[in-house]
């Protein structure tokens, strides 16, 4: 699997790309490079709750329908592979973004106005979505970095080690387990506009359908864009004798194997 960004199968991680300022009035010209994606959203509509008192539906739906249009680009991270009960949760190595964003950008500053992710197997035919049933996940870290940034493979000495205790800080979810190598950022250069940014989700069970983007005026700002770093909690329970998830979905989820001292339910668990 792998992941799909645009955060088992592989999961994808899209990044949608904007320059558009807050209002229409005041949206520069981005050039005639600058192509607006008309597709649609990779999840579907987001179910937005207005802030009390607020102006219901003035927050863009559809990222495509941001003041002044926004691009796309897809990344796939590199293969999650598991066995029914296991947990995988450590860095996967970083993945390029792809070439054309890095030489429109290179030199340059983008202003990410959200993400989208997925978790698919990528076959012949295409990606096919890899159901939340089979494939948990529980959260995920991911980081960003430009050219002026570089990642670097680290191992920590121990629990003390004051690597670890900095990382922990940026990391998003507070912990980071020290007995496994980890990617760390480091800044090359000074630049004007960051050249490095860490997020993290911890949506879980609803990440697809969570809104991951800013109101329109507001963004992750990275000069010179060039790779990703994602770090994923991913827990298999797929039930492989019961569970078709080629099939249509999404497949009625059948527990596997438990414990015997398991007090979960077998018939129709709700979690």
């Amino acid at each position: 699997m792998v992941l799909r960004f645009r955060d088992v199968a592989c999961i994808a991680l899209a990044l949608l790309t904007v320059s558009a300022a807050p209002t229409q009035a005041s949206i520069p010209d981005f050039g005639p490079d600058f192509v607006p994606s008309h597709e649609p959203n990779m999840n579907g509509d987001y179910v937005l709750s207005s802030t009390p008192g607020g102006t219901p539906g003035l927050m863009p739906k559809q990222y495509r329908e941001y003041p002044g249009g926004a691009e796309h680009y897809d990344v796939y991270s590199p293969p999650i592979s598991t066995l029914y009960s296991q947990v995988w949760w450590k860095p996967l190595a970083p993945a390029p973004f792809p070439d054309a964003m890095v030489k429109k950008y290179a030199n340059k500053s983008v202003a990410i106005v959200g993400w989208e992710i997925d978790q698919v197997r990528r076959t012949p035919e295409g990606d096919v979505s890899v159901p939340i049933s089979a494939s948990y996940n529980h959260h995920y870290t991911s980081a960003i970095i430009g050219a002026a940034s570089r990642f670097r493979q680290i191992s920590f000495d121990g629990p003390d080690d004051p690597r670890l205790v900095r990382m922990s800080k940026r990391s998003g979810h507070g912990r980071i387990s020290w007995d496994q190598p980890h990617y760390a950022i480091e800044k090359l250069r000074d630049t004007i506009n960051p050249s490095s940014t860490v997020s993290s989700s911890a949506n879980g069970g609803e990440y697809r359908k969570s809104f991951h983007g800013f109101a329109p005026g507001y963004a992750l700002v990275i000069d010179s864009p060039t790779a990703i770093q994602i770090t994923p909690m991913q827990i298999d329970t797929w039930n492989r004798d019961a569970m078709n998830i080629s099939g249509p979905m999404p497949p009625t989820f059948v527990p596997g194997p438990l414990p015997r001292a398991s007090q979960a339910p077998v018939q129709d668990p709700l979690y």
